[in-house]
């Protein structure tokens, strides 16, 4: 089992400092105990650094918790021009450290009010990780009058968003997958071919599609329609297009193709979805195949 920090989510929580830093020439951390938490996200580089007795070696997408009350130090000095975003922010009583868990006891967090959160979490390229800890950083720095509240909101989301990672993770060896996923969501009129996968993951078809469906649970193919498909029925939704338009614009050149899978996969054709409100016996399911 390995040690989680386990921490409710709560308005009560504060951002005490947050900020950037850009390190020109290799530097050490400090060595210091904080009486807060403190986030540390290397956004470029590398920094090797200690707490309480055991070294950790952060590169580009990590994030650490550094947790307060814990003895924090530099081991090795960073990588020129590293580049990292901090947040320190208020403990509570509730607060618990370094608890074991099993795999069983993390997915629990998926519900509820709570959330646990390793030593350090490779985030790779995780959009979200970054736009939040950005977001919270300009908050701070901003005069806007309802700041405190913002902060806390935001600190919440991140804190939850990484106890997901932490339930989700994938490891930096496979980080060519998260790619993957994010390039298939940011272009949904092109089904990308295992060929295509393959060249982008530098390893052949075969292996791509091996590890592909043991970490996601289905074959690429399955995947990409079924994320299509939901992208499909939102735009459906809204009334605003026909059904050849969202055959076209989600991938699918035979709009009777489209409708026969779209049937299939919500029991109603899309032409049904376009010209009224869905039904509330429409089940909208994730993992479609």
């Amino acid at each position: 089992m390995m040690p989680y920090d386990i921490f409710p989510l709560t308005l009560d929580r504060r951002v005490t400092l947050c900020g950037t830093n850009v390190y020109p020439k290799p530097s050490i951390h400090d060595d210091r105990v904080l009486q807060e938490h403190n986030l540390l996200y290397i956004f470029d580089g590398e920094w090797e650094i200690g707490q309480d007795g055991t070294a950790y070696r952060l590169r580009s997408g990590d994030m650490m918790l550094m947790r307060a009350g814990s003895h924090h130090y530099g081991i090795s000095p960073c990588s020129v021009n590293m580049r990292n975003m901090f947040i320190h922010f208020t403990t509570t009583n509730t607060d618990k450290y370094a608890v074991p868990l099993s795999p069983a006891e993390v997915q629990s967090y998926a519900d509820g009010l709570t959330v646990c959160i390793p030593t350090v979490i490779h985030c790779g390229i995780n959009n979200v990780i970054s736009t939040i800890t950005r977001n919270i950083i300009n908050v701070y720095w901003s005069r806007r009058d309802d700041c405190e509240r913002t902060l806390s909101l935001n600190l919440n989301c991140l804190l939850s968003e990484l106890s997901y990672m932490a339930r989700n993770s994938i490891s930096p060896s496979e980080e060519w997958i998260t790619r993957l996923l994010q390039e298939i969501r940011m272009n949904p009129s092109h089904f990308i071919t295992p060929e295509e996968a393959a060249r982008s993951a530098n390893m052949s078809v075969r292996t791509m599609s091996s590890r592909f469906k043991k970490i996601v649970g289905s074959t690429l193919h399955e995947y990409q329609l079924s994320i299509k498909l939901e992208m499909a029925y939102n735009a459906l939704s809204t009334g605003h297009y026909t059904v050849k338009e969202v055959a076209r614009n989600f991938g699918f050149c035979d709009p009777y193709y489209f409708s026969r899978v779209f049937k299939k996969a919500y029991g109603m054709s899309p032409s049904e979805i376009k010209t009224g409100p869905p039904s509330a016996n429409v089940h909208r399911r994730t993992g479609l195949f």
